[in-house]
């Protein structure tokens, strides 16, 4: 069963994992070494959005009170992927093919023109702009969730998705 603080806490690990997504674009960008793993491009794989998808961030956006705050998130939160998929494209090449079971690109890496560099730092910045708002709304919706009439979260805890 879910509760205020269970639901508070998840949302709480949904934001760190995007600050340190945030982070590595920021350290691909400076020339910072990056462990070798792989870079979730899609909305669906990175860890914010695993719980925004999840379970836990579904229920939220069946909840007529938190609906509106869901869509304004998703909606700051792909614009975000599509920022760093221009960030991406400019240090990685991309494989033809890639899974779609695993929707993750692996690092192939390119030279750097310092014209591509400076695209890259002006990407970051609406990058940074957009996570700002993002990060602003997900402050919303745990303030949203903290005044939350329990009749309303017995509902989310009950609701199917």
């Amino acid at each position: 069963m879910l509760n205020k603080a269970m639901i508070l806490h998840e949302l709480n690990l949904a934001r760190i994992a995007h600050e340190r997504w945030v982070k590595r674009a920021e350290h691909l960008i400076s020339g910072m070494p990056i462990e070798k793993e792989f870079i979730p491009l899609e909305p669906d794989s990175c860890g914010f959005g695993k719980w925004f998808y999840g379970l836990v961030g579904q229920k939220l956006n069946a909840i007529y009170i938190f609906e509106p705050t869901m869509k304004q998130i998703e909606t700051y939160h792909d614009k975000l992927h599509e920022i760093y998929g221009n960030i991406y494209d400019i240090f990685f090449v991309n494989p033809e093919k890639r899974s779609l079971f695993y929707k993750i690109i692996t690092f192939n890496s390119k030279k750097v023109s310092s014209s591509d560099k400076k695209r890259a730092d002006e990407y970051l910045i609406q990058m940074q702009e957009t996570s700002k708002e993002l990060l602003r709304l997900i402050t919303k919706l745990e303030k949203a969730i903290k005044d939350a009439d329990i009749t309303v979260l017995q509902r989310l805890s009950n609701s199917a998705v």
